[in-house]
């Protein structure tokens, strides 16, 4: 589901139908589907009962085409854009079955929002990932992802940890901490869908961190709370050590607050500096990060342990046709990773 999982064999399906000038099965046991192809009732992944069809892929694919996005993504036809077609089926099964096991569940979804309450003012969207949503960004303002966001609901604030504000109004973050804590799939899911995040809370009640956890985390992570000296020089701005180097940074950083220093040989000849403002560096105290240790470890225990829940539900509900693997199976013939 989150790596290269070999295709699930669930044998024939009624309704299945490979994509319209697919190649035949090769040596890999692979279809090569010809992106936008075969539409009406063809099934790319049965999810338990449930199947979703190539009529809806084509469907979000053209919504994702016909996006602001369009110019970044592979031209359709290609490996490329097959393999981006690949993704949204998995994207689209991660979905179904977080909603399927909502509804199970008695859940309910809400509207977009984090799993823990963020903290900090709204950012627009600067995803890693391409944009899929089926509906149009109600920000206000433009989108800068750099690629896919999965959305089918409309665009939620986001705060500097990346995660979505109830009632706002910008695109959350899918950050590539995230990614690389939960794998692509189930992070841009968690970053996007209603009833994922309800799952995630089910999945999480009652295991919230410990009081050790939370302080061993602080010990092994003083550089996130610690702030370096900081010298405002004319004419540099702002400089702390590293940002500047040679007999200019010696110069700087053996100044006293208001000094004027040199002429001192740099990069275009002689500078002349004075040293406006230093700040000393200054670390937070546990105690004043104590409560946004414990919400940050309480959400990335409950992201890791969604993954593993998806994972499981995938292996065993569900099926994926020929030519509509994971990205990253090898046995499909698109495949860029190989040994």
């Amino acid at each position: 589901m989150n790596g290269p999982d070999a295709p699930l064999d669930g044998g024939a399906v009624a309704g299945f139908r490979p994509p319209e000038g697919a190649a035949s099965e090769g040596a890999s046991g692979g279809v090569r589907p010809t992106e936008g192809a075969a539409a009406g009732d063809g099934i790319a992944a049965m999810v338990g009962e449930e199947a979703i069809t190539v009529a809806r892929i084509d469907r979000r694919l053209r919504l994702l085409r016909g996006g602001p996005l369009a110019a970044r993504l592979p031209s359709p036809g290609t490996a490329e854009g097959r393999n981006l077609r690949r993704w949204l089926v998995q994207v689209m099964v991660a979905e179904t079955l977080a909603e399927q096991e909502a509804a199970r569940l008695g859940l309910p979804a809400g509207p977009p929002g984090p799993l823990t309450a963020p903290s900090g003012s709204a950012v627009p969207c600067m995803s890693a990932v391409p944009c899929m949503s089926a509906v149009p960004c109600m920000s206000g303002e433009p989108c800068v992802s750099a690629g896919p966001c999965v959305r089918e609901e409309p665009c939620v604030r986001a705060g500097r940890s990346g995660r979505a504000e109830p009632g706002s109004t910008v695109r959350p973050v899918l950050t590539p901490a995230a990614a690389l804590r939960a794998g692509g799939v189930a992070a841009a899911v968690l970053m996007t869908t209603p009833a994922a995040r309800a799952v995630c809370r089910a999945l999480a009640a009652g295991r919230a961190p410990s009081e050790e956890e939370a302080r061993d985390y602080y010990l092994r992570n003083l550089d996130r709370f610690t702030t370096p000296e900081t010298r405002w020089v004319r004419p540099f701005g702002p400089v702390r050590r590293g940002e500047i180097a040679g007999p200019i940074e010696d110069a700087v950083f053996a100044a006293r607050e208001g000094e004027t220093v040199g002429p001192v040989e740099g990069p275009g000849g002689p500078w002349t500096l004075l040293i406006e403002r230093i700040e000393a560096a200054r670390r937070e105290p546990y105690t004043s990060a104590r409560e946004r240790i414990l919400a940050e470890l309480a959400e990335e225990s409950a992201e890791r342990a969604f993954a593993r829940w998806l994972d499981a539900r995938h292996a065993g509900s569900v099926v994926l046709m020929p030519g509509y693997e994971h990205p990253a199976d090898p046995a499909q013939p698109d495949a860029t990773h190989r040994h």
